[in-house]
């Protein structure tokens, strides 16, 4: 028997690769259709005897294969290949085509900061994990961070992410405080300004502080119609002038108050 190794061609053109009957005349002709089908046949059974022997073998060999290597596919920031690895290491001494892949997933999606996982076998010892990390959007509290869907994300610590702006709110308020913190950023940035703080209180009232430092009273009601007047208002001589204002209050049906840091007093504008 040849055994084909992968890469290597077989030549079909080599000498006693076709092989002919000779006719001695004194001997009568076999049927060549007969001859063959003959041995077709004994070939075929010969090949599935082999094949019914050598199957439980296969089965044990593939069953024993054990899981020697991790592989971790995706960008990852913010956990590390040695957290992940421990916290599937109870399962790569077991069998590749029998480890529970649904309960590996399980485990690492409980994890703060994986968002998901897709898990696969690569033949012969090798479990691919692919890994779609939290993107945090904002903090929630102090040491709480919320990603894009308002969802909590709760880490052992935030280093390197105490620049994001500071939601807060009610418990089970955080995807509503997120939405809004969205809708708000995207409206105050035609101005350049960015939001700092965002707080919704008990009494539903929202109350947001600029990265400059200003405070801006909102109120409970027509919040984006208010947001779009301050936009509105805020043309580039109240840019210039944001270091001097202290406070900006949108609680008026048709204007605003701004309260400047110099005689702590309220002026009332009219839009």
């Amino acid at each position: 028997m040849e055994i084909l190794m992968p890469g290597k061609k077989l030549n079909r053109n080599r000498s006693g690769a076709s092989v002919k009957a000779k006719n001695t005349g004194s001997h009568r002709q076999f049927n060549s259709s007969l001859v063959w089908k003959i041995m077709f046949t004994l070939v075929f059974v010969g090949a599935l005897g082999y094949g019914v022997m050598s199957t439980p073998k296969v089965v044990e060999t593939i069953s024993n294969q054990r899981v020697e290597q991790v592989l971790i596919e995706g960008k990852v920031n913010y956990i590390s290949e040695q957290e992940v690895l421990a916290a599937v290491n109870s399962f790569i001494s077991e069998s590749l085509l029998l480890v529970d892949m649904q309960e590996i997933k399980k485990v690492l999606e409980t994890m703060p900061w994986i968002r998901s996982v897709t898990i696969r076998r690569e033949w012969p010892d090798t479990l691919v994990l692919n890994i779609v990390e939290e993107k945090a959007i904002a903090r929630w509290g102090e040491k709480r961070l919320l990603n894009q869907d308002g969802e909590i994300i709760a880490p052992d610590n935030i280093i390197g992410l105490e620049s994001l702006a500071i939601l807060s709110g009610p418990q089970g308020t955080e995807r509503k405080v997120m939405e809004q913190y969205q809708l708000f950023s995207q409206l105050l940035y035609q101005r350049g300004l960015k939001i700092a703080e965002l707080d919704l209180n008990e009494r539903a009232a929202w109350k947001l502080t600029l990265a400059n430092g200003v405070d801006i009273n909102i109120g409970k009601s027509q919040l984006m119609e208010k947001m779009r007047r301050l936009v509105d208002f805020a043309k580039d001589s109240l840019i210039e002038q944001m270091d001097e204002i202290e406070s900006i209050d949108l609680r008026y049906t048709s204007g605003i108050a701004v309260k400047t840091k110099e005689n702590n007093m309220s002026e009332v504008v009219s839009l």
